[in-house]
């Protein structure tokens, strides 16, 4: 009796276990398993078809969306395939596999900003470490290329907490510091790299990025001879023509080290002789028009230093540092008088980084006081203060703007931005500008 009893029970809970896994497979479920078998016989119309029936019969179930799109994107079919994976994370916001073959449809196609954005997603909710790893550096590979600096840092610190050793993420932060002007960082991080017990049996071609990177950094530091022999460790594929490029101007940056001492010693005609060989071995060199630039102001001829720096805008490939250099002019007329000047040399930089800097469009603001242009120069200073700063900043453009209002009679709106003044070296001249519009009446 308790031998049948037992088997009543074992049947019983048999007949349980596969009931629940029925359930649980959902009404779509034989038809996603047909799509699949059609699938892995690289029949992916009919695969697609199968997939369908299956989303019809159970539209919440992310996996059929997202075995639908890889055969969609197999037959090319990729505006389909993209709103196949957009489904697929609609029902499953983790599903980290999706977002990355977004990503990778957008990259294919050149649209890196949809590219950047997919991995992003796919690094955020990827819980594999070494996967997560890699989607930073997909990430920072397009950022680098979109000249988003700053960005493609963030990921490399964060993947850098994660695999603090990985010769990769190490050769990106060399390439950002190079790129930064950070030559010695730059050095330390390609051979932290070099070094790295992962690639201690690669191949000499695989490590000639990093000894390419590493001679480009000792070169910019001055040591010629440390430079050429890393670059004989890296001459494979298309660094050769790099190294022979870099070896033509080896030198550029050691005689432009020496202008620059004399330069702080007040020897400027000494400064001025290094400077010219610098240019002779490298004729585009920015950082030998700004010194030359520098001279020129030492020696009070505004005119000549602002067409040095012009003619180091002209030689500067790097968008970042033309408008830090239209900056240096704009700074240098405005102390000349030159308000009109400013305005347009501003302008000029706003074309190229339209967002521009707090810095640059507080030196626009001031060209348009200056220029007596006070609702443009209120206007500016209203949009500074609005995106939120420090303090001693807010004090500084609330100075101005009051000054400004009070100029169109807008006593209003400079009682109240000589309130907001009220913090260091404007608090004085603040308090007497609230005293005089207040005994106006």
């Amino acid at each position: 009796m308790k031998k049948v009893l037992y088997a009543s029970a074992f049947f019983a809970i048999l007949t349980l276990g596969f009931s629940l896994r029925v359930v649980a497979q959902g009404p779509g479920y034989q038809s996603y398993v047909q799509g699949e078998n059609f699938r892995k016989q690289n029949n992916c119309r009919d695969a697609i078809q199968k997939y369908d029936e299956a989303i019809r019969l159970e539209p919440g179930n992310y996996k059929y969306y997202f075995q639908r799109g890889k055969c969609q994107y197999t037959l090319k079919d990729t505006e389909a395939a993209i709103q196949s994976f957009k489904n697929t994370v609609e029902y499953q916001q983790n599903f980290t596999p999706a977002y990355s073959l977004l990503a990778k449809i957008y990259k294919t196609e050149n649209d890196n900003a949809n590219a950047i954005f997919y991995y992003e997603q796919a690094a955020k909710f990827e819980s594999n470490t070494k996967r997560k790893v890699q989607y930073q550096l997909l990430l920072v590979n397009l950022l680098l290329k979109e000249d988003r600096v700053y960005d493609a840092k963030r990921h490399i610190d964060e993947a850098r907490r994660i695999d603090p050793d990985n010769p990769n993420i190490l050769y990106y932060s060399a390439e950002i510091d190079l790129q930064d002007g950070r030559w010695d960082e730059a050095r330390i991080a390609y051979e932290a790299a070099i070094n790295s017990e992962r690639l201690k049996t690669a191949p000499p071609a695989e490590l000639a990025k990093y000894y390419y990177g590493l001679g480009l950094s000792l070169s910019n530091l001055g040591d010629a001879a440390g430079a050429q022999k890393a670059w004989t460790k890296a001459n494979f594929g298309p660094y050769r023509q790099l190294i022979q490029q870099q070896m033509m101007k080896t030198n550029h940056v050691y005689f432009y080290k020496i202008a620059v001492s004399y330069y702080l010693n007040g020897e400027y005609r000494e400064s001025e002789s290094y400077i010219a060989k610098a240019l002779e071995l490298q004729k585009d060199f920015s950082s030998a028009f700004i010194l030359k630039g520098k001279i020129a102001q030492k020696e009070n001829n505004v005119r000549q230093a602002v067409q040095y720096y012009e003619q180091a805008i002209n030689s500067e490939a790097n968008p970042a540092r033309k408008v830090q250099m239209y900056a240096l002019i704009a700074n240098l007329q405005l102390s000349n008088n030159d308000a009109f000047g400013a305005i347009s040399t501003i302008n000029q930089a706003l074309q190229i980084d339209s967002k521009g800097s707090a810095t640059l469009f507080y030196l626009k603001a001031k060209a348009e006081y200056d220029s007596g242009r006070f609702n443009d120069a209120i206007n500016t200073l209203e949009m500074l203060l609005a995106a939120g700063v420090d303090t001693k900043s807010k004090a500084k453009y609330s100075f101005m703007l009051g000054m400004a209002a009070k100029k169109v009679s807008d006593y209003g709106k400079a009682k109240e931005a000589f309130k907001n003044a009220l913090y260091g070296p404007y608090k004085p001249a603040a308090m007497v500008e609230i005293t005089k519009i207040e005994e106006r009446g």
